[in-house]
């Protein structure tokens, strides 16, 4: 067992960030002991050999704070070349120097307080800029401006952190989790795209009138008009790919709410019925997805809940936000008081990327209360809307990124969580995009 020393104050917040680094991604029993005579983090091996983390953020506050008011997110990041490996290590608190000397290590990089600052995104409660949707943009994190968005730094941290402790003659043992994972997710925000045979027409209407494509209209025309089915319902051929995979889809659905509503569909609608029917059958999952409406609004969000809830033929408790509506940490402690285990928002709408500074599912801490919450954030890497519409990627550029998160995600052992939705399949838009998607189940 590893014996952390810290000095007192903050034993809430330190405690977490063990958890996480030491814990959840190495895998090492620790306890954390607190001594006004210890002034930076001591990590104390079982051989007596110390790793030593200096301490730039907690022990220069006076506790109680409030993160975001009086305490205000740093405005760039250090460098340090790891003495371990190529590369380098970002210090998000902290200074790029490193020590070695008998028995002990030294590093100047915070690496507590770095991830603590990436996992709970307690910049986003500190820095008021918004989108019209009253999201806090990608432009604005630090990751972004300081060009680390592409990179898990969390993860690295915590390899940094292994690599130190076999420097001390205490290697850690491989996880038992050794490969990658693909975690394949649909928003479903229309489960059909023609409800009637009016709206068929409307579709070429819309080609010819709006786009003023004839080339768009044909496409209908010869792939779905006259075919039958609805080019929205992918759901079973989805599925059956995703099987030959070993792979699971996470469905999620909208709740109950007024028609005029965007994105309306009824949950009594006997196709949904049918669909949800049919996902649970198969052994995918049906998760939440509340309205923009109840992101502010717990009511509505208690309501649209329990309305899927009454219709799903298996427990609802996971699920994403609609258009990745976020506030921290107060959507996160909405979806633990409702009984859910994890949720999948966080991820920028307008860049793909670690939003969260990590690749794998983790447990979310409440930086109002100073609580480590039961339920855990499985981070949205990438999305379909993301990369097309945001990014003004082609398909080809597209693919080139996934596959780069792709190796990132498998070079960590850690999970890429992808958002597709099912009405970007069958879509004149979207016909040349497909192989994106296909090139996890090829």
């Amino acid at each position: 067992m590893l014996s952390i020393f810290a000095s007192p104050g903050f034993e809430a917040e330190k405690a977490y960030a063990c958890t996480v680094l030491i814990g959840e991604l190495l895998g090492l029993p620790w306890q954390l002991r607190f001594s006004p005579e210890v002034s930076d983090y001591r990590i104390v091996l079982p051989n007596g050999q110390a790793f030593v983390l200096e301490d730039h953020f907690w022990g220069r506050l006076s506790a109680p704070t409030v993160y975001g008011e009086r305490v205000k997110p740093p405005e760039g990041v250090s460098l340090l070349r790891s003495p371990f490996s190529e590369g380098d290590i970002i210090g998000i608190y902290g200074q790029p120097s490193y020590a070695e000397r008998v028995g002990e290590l030294r590093c100047g990089i915070d690496l507590f307080a770095s991830a603590f600052f990436m996992l709970t995104r307690w910049e986003e409660a500190a820095l008021p800029e918004r989108d019209a949707f009253g999201r806090f943009p990608a432009h604005a994190s630090l990751a972004y401006r300081a060009g680390f968005l592409h990179r898990p730094v969390v993860n690295e941290y915590a390899r940094f952190l292994a690599q130190g402790l076999a420097r001390l003659g205490f290697p850690v043992p491989e996880r038992r989790q050794q490969t990658a994972r693909l975690h394949l997710s649909c928003d479903v925000d229309y489960p059909r795209l023609w409800w009637s045979t009016l709206a068929r027409w409307r579709t070429l209407a819309g080609s010819l009138l709006q786009r003023k494509s004839p080339r768009e209209a044909l496409w209908w025309v010869r792939h779905h008009f006259f075919k039958p089915g609805d080019p929205f319902d992918v759901f079973e051929e989805w599925m059956v790919q995703a099987e030959r995979k070993g792979l699971c889809w996470h469905f999620n659905f909208l709740g109950e709410r007024p028609a005029s509503a965007d994105a309306h569909y009824s949950l009594q609608h006997p196709f949904i019925v049918r669909l949800l029917q049919r996902i649970a059958a198969r052994g995918h999952v049906i998760g939440f997805h509340p309205s923009r409406q109840a992101h502010a609004d717990v009511a509505a969000f208690e309501r649209e809940l329990a309305s899927l809830r009454r219709v799903s033929p298996v427990p609802v408790t996971t699920g994403r936000q609609h258009y990745l509506c976020f506030s921290v940490p107060d959507t996160w402690q909405r979806w633990n008081d409702f009984g859910m285990v994890w949720d999948s928002t966080l991820g920028y709408p307008e860049a793909e990327g670690f939003r969260c500074g990590i690749c794998c599912d983790f447990p979310v801490f409440n930086i109002n209360t100073r609580q480590m919450l039961p339920l855990r954030e499985k981070p949205l890497l990438a999305m379909d809307v993301t990369l097309a519409h945001y990014r003004g990627y082609s398909s080809t550029q597209a693919l080139d990124r996934m596959q780069a998160l792709w190796r990132t995600v498998q070079e960590h052992r850690g999970e890429l969580v992808l958002l597709w939705h099912n009405s970007s399949w069958n879509d004149y838009f979207w016909k040349d995009w497909r192989h994106v998607l296909a090139l996890f189940w090829e």
